[in-house]
Protein backbone atom coordinates (compact mmCIF):
# COMPACT_ATOMS: atom_id res chain seq x y z
CA UNK A 1 0.00 0.00 0.00
CA UNK A 2 1.53 3.25 -0.74
CA UNK A 3 0.45 6.31 1.40
CA UNK A 4 1.03 9.75 -0.72
CA UNK A 5 2.60 12.70 1.05
CA UNK A 6 -0.45 14.61 2.05
CA UNK A 7 -2.11 14.85 5.25
CA UNK A 8 -4.78 12.27 3.96
CA UNK A 9 -2.28 9.64 3.21
CA UNK A 10 -0.57 9.46 6.83
CA UNK A 11 -4.46 9.87 8.01
CA UNK A 12 -4.93 6.78 5.87
CA UNK A 13 -2.15 5.19 7.26
CA UNK A 14 -2.75 5.61 10.62
CA UNK A 15 -6.14 4.04 10.39
CA UNK A 16 -4.18 1.00 8.27
CA UNK A 17 -2.55 0.47 11.83
CA UNK A 18 -5.18 0.45 13.91
CA UNK A 19 -7.77 -1.63 12.32
CA UNK A 20 -4.79 -3.62 12.36
CA UNK A 21 -4.10 -3.98 15.58
CA UNK A 22 -7.94 -3.57 16.22
CA UNK A 23 -8.45 -7.66 14.30
CA UNK A 24 -5.47 -9.17 16.39
CA UNK A 25 -3.32 -8.92 13.09
CA UNK A 26 -0.41 -8.58 14.38
CA UNK A 27 1.98 -9.02 10.99
CA UNK A 28 -0.08 -6.74 9.31
CA UNK A 29 0.61 -4.25 11.85
CA UNK A 30 4.28 -4.93 12.50
CA UNK A 31 4.89 -4.50 8.58
CA UNK A 32 3.14 -1.38 8.64
CA UNK A 33 4.75 0.06 12.17
CA UNK A 34 8.13 -1.14 10.51
CA UNK A 35 7.60 0.82 7.66
CA UNK A 36 7.69 4.20 10.11
CA UNK A 37 11.62 3.97 10.78
CA UNK A 38 13.52 6.35 9.32
CA UNK A 39 16.33 5.39 7.04
CA UNK A 40 19.58 6.17 7.22
CA UNK A 41 18.81 8.76 10.19
CA UNK A 42 22.11 10.16 10.50
CA UNK A 43 22.16 11.36 7.20
CA UNK A 44 18.78 13.10 6.85
CA UNK A 45 19.40 15.14 10.38
CA UNK A 46 22.19 16.14 9.02
CA UNK A 47 20.64 17.23 5.61
CA UNK A 48 17.06 19.12 7.85
CA UNK A 49 18.90 20.03 11.00
CA UNK A 50 22.75 20.36 10.73
CA UNK A 51 26.07 18.08 12.04
CA UNK A 52 25.81 19.12 15.33
CA UNK A 53 21.83 17.77 15.61
CA UNK A 54 23.24 14.56 13.51
CA UNK A 55 25.30 13.77 16.47
CA UNK A 56 22.80 13.47 18.63
CA UNK A 57 19.55 13.16 17.89
CA UNK A 58 20.62 11.31 14.34
CA UNK A 59 23.04 8.78 16.45
CA UNK A 60 20.46 8.57 18.97
CA UNK A 61 18.27 7.22 16.07
CA UNK A 62 20.41 4.87 14.86
CA UNK A 63 20.68 2.94 18.21
CA UNK A 64 17.18 3.06 18.72
CA UNK A 65 15.42 2.11 15.47
CA UNK A 66 14.73 -1.30 16.72
CA UNK A 67 12.25 0.43 19.19
CA UNK A 68 10.58 3.03 16.94
CA UNK A 69 7.77 0.07 15.98
CA UNK A 70 6.69 -1.50 19.80
CA UNK A 71 6.75 2.08 21.04
CA UNK A 72 4.74 3.61 18.09
CA UNK A 73 2.60 0.11 18.93
CA UNK A 74 1.58 0.98 22.42
CA UNK A 75 1.14 4.80 21.14
CA UNK A 76 -1.62 3.59 18.49
CA UNK A 77 -2.91 1.46 21.36
CA UNK A 78 -3.18 4.18 23.68
CA UNK A 79 -5.08 6.05 20.78
CA UNK A 80 -7.74 3.02 20.33
CA UNK A 81 -8.03 2.93 24.11
CA UNK A 82 -8.93 6.60 23.92
CA UNK A 83 -11.98 5.79 21.45
CA UNK A 84 -11.61 9.26 19.82
CA UNK A 85 -13.99 11.38 18.47
CA UNK A 86 -12.04 12.59 15.65
CA UNK A 87 -8.55 11.84 14.11
CA UNK A 88 -6.77 14.44 12.11
CA UNK A 89 -3.15 14.51 10.47
CA UNK A 90 -1.58 17.88 10.47
CA UNK A 91 1.52 19.11 8.12
CA UNK A 92 3.68 21.39 9.13
CA UNK A 93 5.64 23.58 5.76
CA UNK A 94 6.16 27.04 6.87
CA UNK A 95 7.88 27.59 10.38
CA UNK A 96 4.66 29.70 11.63
CA UNK A 97 1.57 28.35 12.22
CA UNK A 98 0.11 28.92 16.11
CA UNK A 99 -1.82 25.70 15.32
CA UNK A 100 1.26 23.71 16.46
CA UNK A 101 1.53 24.36 19.66
CA UNK A 102 4.46 25.94 21.72
CA UNK A 103 6.98 23.44 21.50
CA UNK A 104 6.77 22.88 17.39
CA UNK A 105 7.67 26.35 16.49
CA UNK A 106 11.27 25.85 17.84
CA UNK A 107 11.79 22.59 15.94
CA UNK A 108 10.30 23.95 12.62
CA UNK A 109 12.67 27.35 12.71
CA UNK A 110 15.71 25.12 13.50
CA UNK A 111 14.95 23.31 9.69
CA UNK A 112 17.95 23.91 7.63
CA UNK A 113 16.05 22.29 4.36
CA UNK A 114 11.96 23.40 4.92
CA UNK A 115 11.05 19.70 4.99
CA UNK A 116 7.19 19.37 5.65
CA UNK A 117 6.57 17.49 9.38
CA UNK A 118 3.58 16.16 10.39
CA UNK A 119 1.48 15.12 13.72
CA UNK A 120 -1.57 13.11 14.00
CA UNK A 121 -3.95 14.43 16.65
CA UNK A 122 -6.65 12.37 18.39
CA UNK A 123 -9.31 14.15 20.03
CA UNK A 124 -12.27 13.11 22.90
CA UNK A 125 -13.93 15.36 24.15
CA UNK A 126 -11.51 17.89 26.16
CA UNK A 127 -8.89 15.09 25.91
CA UNK A 128 -6.01 15.13 23.39
CA UNK A 129 -3.62 13.05 22.06
CA UNK A 130 -0.28 14.36 20.15
CA UNK A 131 1.87 11.93 17.92
CA UNK A 132 4.98 14.09 16.71
CA UNK A 133 6.90 13.99 14.47
CA UNK A 134 6.50 12.20 10.94
CA UNK A 135 8.55 13.12 7.86
CA UNK A 136 8.17 11.41 4.36
CA UNK A 137 11.32 10.10 3.38
CA UNK A 138 11.80 7.92 0.43
CA UNK A 139 8.35 7.59 -0.50
CA UNK A 140 6.89 6.63 3.28
CA UNK A 141 6.18 7.95 6.25
CA UNK A 142 8.71 8.01 8.67
CA UNK A 143 8.70 8.54 12.91
CA UNK A 144 11.54 11.36 13.53
CA UNK A 145 12.63 12.20 17.11
CA UNK A 146 12.49 15.96 17.81
CA UNK A 147 15.48 17.79 18.16
CA UNK A 148 15.88 18.72 21.00
CA UNK A 149 17.37 22.16 21.19
CA UNK A 150 18.99 23.06 24.71
CA UNK A 151 22.72 21.59 25.50
CA UNK A 152 25.35 21.71 23.45
CA UNK A 153 23.88 22.31 20.08
CA UNK A 154 25.29 25.38 18.68
CA UNK A 155 28.89 25.23 16.67
CA UNK A 156 31.85 25.64 18.42
CA UNK A 157 33.44 29.16 19.30
CA UNK A 158 35.52 30.55 16.30
CA UNK A 159 39.04 31.31 17.77
CA UNK A 160 40.75 33.51 15.94
CA UNK A 161 45.12 33.25 16.76
CA UNK A 162 47.69 35.90 15.82
CA UNK A 163 50.19 33.69 15.00
CA UNK A 164 51.00 29.73 14.60
CA UNK A 165 53.34 30.43 18.14
CA UNK A 166 50.47 31.50 19.87
CA UNK A 167 48.26 28.51 18.64
CA UNK A 168 49.29 26.20 21.34
CA UNK A 169 48.21 28.85 23.96
CA UNK A 170 45.06 28.92 22.57
CA UNK A 171 44.23 25.38 22.33
CA UNK A 172 45.36 25.21 26.24
CA UNK A 173 42.49 27.66 26.71
CA UNK A 174 39.79 26.59 24.17
CA UNK A 175 37.44 25.62 27.35
CA UNK A 176 37.21 29.42 28.19
CA UNK A 177 36.18 30.87 24.81
CA UNK A 178 32.29 30.05 25.94
CA UNK A 179 30.77 29.71 29.56
CA UNK A 180 27.28 28.84 30.52
CA UNK A 181 25.27 31.23 32.61
CA UNK A 182 22.26 30.99 33.65
CA UNK A 183 19.22 33.68 32.04
CA UNK A 184 18.42 36.17 35.24
CA UNK A 185 22.22 36.18 35.60
CA UNK A 186 23.17 37.22 32.25
CA UNK A 187 19.74 39.60 31.38
CA UNK A 188 21.52 41.74 34.02
CA UNK A 189 24.18 42.69 31.14
CA UNK A 190 22.08 43.66 28.66
CA UNK A 191 22.97 47.08 27.80
CA UNK A 192 19.75 47.80 24.63
CA UNK A 193 16.72 46.02 24.84
CA UNK A 194 14.64 46.24 21.79
CA UNK A 195 11.24 45.62 22.80
CA UNK A 196 8.93 43.43 20.96
CA UNK A 197 6.15 44.70 18.55
CA UNK A 198 3.22 42.96 19.68
CA UNK A 199 1.64 40.88 17.09
CA UNK A 200 -2.06 41.83 16.00
CA UNK A 201 -2.40 38.11 15.33
CA UNK A 202 -1.50 37.36 19.05
CA UNK A 203 -3.37 39.58 20.48
CA UNK A 204 -6.79 38.99 18.09
CA UNK A 205 -6.42 35.46 18.96
CA UNK A 206 -5.15 36.44 22.87
CA UNK A 207 -2.18 35.04 23.20
CA UNK A 208 0.09 35.48 25.65
CA UNK A 209 3.02 33.53 27.18
CA UNK A 210 6.59 34.07 27.70
CA UNK A 211 8.92 32.91 24.70
CA UNK A 212 12.21 30.78 25.91
CA UNK A 213 14.98 31.14 23.07
CA UNK A 214 18.35 29.54 23.60
CA UNK A 215 21.34 31.49 22.34
CA UNK A 216 24.62 32.05 22.25
CA UNK A 217 25.94 35.76 22.73
CA UNK A 218 29.35 36.59 21.10
CA UNK A 219 32.18 38.07 22.85
CA UNK A 220 31.42 41.70 21.26
CA UNK A 221 28.19 41.26 23.39
CA UNK A 222 26.01 40.43 20.28
CA UNK A 223 23.37 37.07 19.36
CA UNK A 224 25.61 34.69 17.41
CA UNK A 225 23.26 32.06 17.32
CA UNK A 226 19.34 31.46 18.42
CA UNK A 227 17.00 28.45 18.89
CA UNK A 228 13.39 28.81 20.25
CA UNK A 229 13.02 26.01 22.83
CA UNK A 230 9.36 27.45 23.00
CA UNK A 231 6.73 29.96 22.40
CA UNK A 232 3.81 29.71 19.83
CA UNK A 233 5.10 30.95 16.71
CA UNK A 234 3.77 34.49 16.22
CA UNK A 235 4.91 35.73 19.46
CA UNK A 236 8.13 33.73 19.12
CA UNK A 237 8.55 35.16 15.63
CA UNK A 238 8.29 38.64 17.29
CA UNK A 239 10.66 37.51 20.02
CA UNK A 240 13.51 37.06 17.75
CA UNK A 241 13.08 40.35 16.02
CA UNK A 242 13.58 42.10 19.06
CA UNK A 243 16.42 40.08 20.41
CA UNK A 244 18.57 39.98 17.34
CA UNK A 245 18.68 43.42 17.76
CA UNK A 246 19.65 43.23 21.50
CA UNK A 247 23.62 43.77 22.76
CA UNK A 248 25.39 43.03 26.04
CA UNK A 249 28.14 44.24 28.30
CA UNK A 250 31.11 41.75 27.14
CA UNK A 251 31.28 38.82 29.43
CA UNK A 252 35.40 38.49 30.68
CA UNK A 253 36.78 35.75 31.85
CA UNK A 254 40.26 35.95 33.31
CA UNK A 255 40.50 39.04 31.25
CA UNK A 256 39.51 37.84 28.00
CA UNK A 257 36.06 38.22 26.27
CA UNK A 258 34.16 35.31 26.09
CA UNK A 259 31.14 34.11 24.15
CA UNK A 260 28.38 33.25 26.64
CA UNK A 261 26.02 30.04 26.59
CA UNK A 262 22.30 30.97 27.82
CA UNK A 263 18.49 30.98 27.87
CA UNK A 264 16.89 34.37 27.26
CA UNK A 265 13.04 34.96 28.38
CA UNK A 266 10.73 37.49 26.36
CA UNK A 267 7.51 37.53 27.73
CA UNK A 268 4.03 38.40 26.01
CA UNK A 269 1.09 39.91 28.20
CA UNK A 270 -1.72 41.48 27.46
CA UNK A 271 -3.43 44.54 29.18
CA UNK A 272 -6.31 43.72 31.50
Amino acid sequence: MVYPDSTAGLEHLAKDIIKAQKSNNGAAADVLLRSLILPQPRAWYERVFGPIIANNEGALYERAAASVPPTLAREFLDAEQLNANSMEARRFDRSCDDNAGELTFGILNARLEKVPLYEIIFVKGDKLLRFASFAYVDGGFRFVIPPKLEGNVFPPPVRKTASNAKLEHDENRNELDRVTIGGNVQAARAVNKVPPQYPDIARHERLQGTVKLHAIIGKDGSLVHVYVLSGYCSLAEAALDAVRKWRYSPTMLMGNPVEVDTQINVIFQLRQ
